[in-house]
């Protein structure tokens, strides 16, 4: 059988032959080409694309050495599928699993709020991230309780619920919300059981939890009454905080278990090859269930995952078919560029005793083309990967900083740093960073790196990118506790989001939450010039620890603020704090927004602002109050 380079070597080949020709034999032969072009799109629909529209002019220019990146093989039939899960399923010893570890100013987002509004804390400018709340100079987009709520703030006096769509009938969870214009797309999970024959022995049935990925899009011209205009539904589950919307076009990934134990067990000949093929629906084309047939599933040769990885690129504009490209692997998490997405995937190794063997994260590379997603390249880098602010792609180069060990108990660990090609292969690395420790914050801004790691003190890195083959550690400081978040407010100064820590004896405790900004005007001796602690007591809690989305910041305003939580006796404290912030008095804190309550639906989840107002948002309520007095003179039941 042919490999997918040697077929596209012979099409150039041929056309190349043809220009040799008499120009009489010239259509004859371009014409057989366009044929073979054709059949070529047909069968790797999702390596190569080819516009029914182009001429094989497009061939001559396409450039042989982009072409040969492409050399995934497809599984091609059952039996090929079948062995391959077989064989990911035997361990031989060895254990390996693959598991989610959570969750320049040129390169890092400009999160600044624009005049009247706050918008989503992003990582990389127009690449926009999903989250549960979005908003416009006029409404407020929010997902509460498997609702979508659409909420007028042109005038805050007036503020009011507009619309509101129920999505409890159809089991359909909201996850991330998506909004462009006049038109809305919200990402999420429905969840229902399917009656499973344990064996062919055996009359034993079992219900086993199934779920399936949606993404619904909404014209919300009139919105007091959004118009559904348009669902793909995918079997599988929803990895979240794994999209990313550029222009009109959304791309997001979902991950499908295809449960090798049953094909473990069982002979080829008591299994149907169509349950096993990943099914979707796209109501652009039709009502009508279609399958991903397995010569269209390209096969990762390195992984160990007997799942399947489906990404999807659709317009939300648009009314073309999904481009849904399926592969024999898996995914945690997802870093994004204007030009390429990257998904990396950790993996560990164990021996029979659960130790530690190795430790890995495996990438792959996709361009991003007007919704079309084409397979780029795949690499490995030592270590695990700790979310995707630990990517960073510059210029062609990509930046990956890793941790490998043990670490969840910081037991003979270390940290790397690697600068890859564009065709994911190494071209430099530091290696051996901080032992004894693991990273819990990255930020890249240009040619340079900022890491935190963490045993007992937070040492803070400037590490030097700017010769890609060298990389060097530039200089550090150290300071109790340790950021988990990282955020730039200017050239020269980071603000850090974290825990504050106390030492007894050997032991380190968290002590509170707290914010440090610090100076990296002089890389080779970056400064902690002010830090202020956040909340009330060391049982604060704040999801901007986890997710940095929670997070608004202006620094034209001069602005950050989050939610937080507290606890004192049965209840509970739920704010937004909002702080001042300046390179001369530091961080003041301006004041809170919230409740002490009993109830988890007042619990403030998210903070914006929208026309001179900040909104917080819970399961139940909407709270209104002045930018500058912070008094709340409104709350909407929501």
């Amino acid at each position: 059988m042919k490999t997918d380079k040697q077929f596209i070597d012979e099409i150039y080949k041929k056309y190349d032959e043809y220009q040799k020709e008499e120009k009489i034999k010239r259509q004859k032969v371009m014409k057989r080409i366009i044929n073979i072009a054709a059949v070529f799109v047909v069968a790797l629909s999702s390596v190569v694309v080819f516009s029914q529209k182009k001429t094989p002019k497009v061939l001559q220019e396409m450039k042989k050495e982009e072409v040969a990146k492409i050399d995934l093989e497809t599984v091609g039939n059952f039996e090929n599928f079948y062995n391959i899960i077989k064989s990911k399923n035997s361990t031989n010893g060895e254990t390996k699993y693959s598991f989610n570890l959570q969750e320049s100013i040129t390169d890092v987002a400009k999160s600044d709020m624009l005049e009247t509004r706050s918008n989503t804390n992003i990582q990389v400018e127009n690449v926009d991230e999903g989250d549960i709340v979005k908003t416009d100079d006029k409404y407020i987009y929010y997902l509460s309780k498997q609702r979508l709520i659409i909420i007028n703030a042109e005038n805050a006096e007036a503020s009011e619920k507009i619309s509101e769509i129920n999505f409890k009938e159809e089991n359909f969870y909201p996850m991330e919300i998506y909004v462009q214009n006049n038109k809305l797309a919200l990402i999420g999970n429905v969840a229902y059981n399917e009656t499973v024959k344990m064996s062919t022995e055996m009359q034993d049935i079992s219900e086993a939890p199934k779920s399936k990925t949606g993404i619904i899009i909404y014209d919300i011209t009139d919105r007091s009454n959004p118009k559904e205009i348009r669902n793909v539904m995918l079997e599988g589950t929803y990895i979240t905080s794994m999209s990313r919307m550029i222009d009109e076009n959304i791309y997001f990934a979902v991950s499908k278990n295809i449960y090798g134990y049953d094909i473990s067990c069982k002979s080829i000949e008591e299994l149907n090859e169509n349950d096993y093929m990943p099914k979707y629906t796209d109501t652009a084309i039709s009502n009508e269930e279609k399958c991903i047939s397995y010569d269209k599933i390209y096969n990762l040769d390195e992984t160990e995952d007997a799942n399947y990885l489906i990404l999807v690129g659709i317009n939300i504009n648009g009314d073309n078919e999904a481009d849904i490209q399926t592969f024999l692997g898996a995914g945690t998490y997802l870093y994004s560029s204007e030009k390429n997405m990257y998904i990396a995937t950790n993996e560990v190794e164990y021996d029979e005793n659960y130790k530690v063997i190795n430790t890995k994260t495996k990438l792959m590379k996709f361009e991003l083309n007007n919704g079309k997603i084409i397979y780029k390249a795949k690499g490995k880098v030592e270590g695990s990967v700790n979310n995707q602010f630990s990517m960073d792609e510059n210029g062609d180069n990509f930046r990956i900083a890793t941790t490998i060990g043990e670490i969840w108990s910081n037991q003979n660990t270390s940290n790397n740093l690697y600068v890859l090609n564009d065709k994911l292969e190494e071209i430099g690395k530091i290696e051996g960073l901080a032992e004894g420790e693991k990273i819990y914050s990255v930020r890249y801004m240009g040619s340079k790196a900022y890491v935190v790691t963490f045993k007992q003190t937070d040492p803070f890195w400037v590490i030097d990118l700017s010769d890609v083959t060298n990389p060097q550690i530039l200089g550090e400081v150290k300071l109790p506790g340790y950021s988990v978040y990282l955020h730039p407010y200017d050239e020269t100064h980071i603000i850090g989001f974290g825990y504050d820590t106390k030492e007894n004896g050997t032991r380190v405790t968290n002590n509170g939450l707290k914010l440090v900004m610090f100076d990296v005007s002089d890389f080779t001796n970056p400064q902690v010039v002010f830090q202020i602690a956040v909340g009330d007591s060391k049982y604060t809690y704040s999801e901007l620890l986890y997710n940095h989305k929670s997070a608004i910041f202006s620094k034209e305003k001069g602005i950050m603020a989050f939610p937080i939580n507290s606890s004192s006796g049965l209840k509970t404290n739920s704010r937004a704090v909002i702080y001042k912030i300046d390179l001369e008095n530091g961080f003041s804190l301006q004041g809170e927004i919230g409740t002490i309550s009993n109830n988890y639906e007042e619990e403030v989840r998210r903070i914006v602002f929208v026309n001179g107002n900040y909104y917080t948002l819970s399961y139940s309520q909407v709270r209104v109050a002045d930018m500058d007095s912070l008094n709340v003179f409104k709350i909407i039941d929501i």
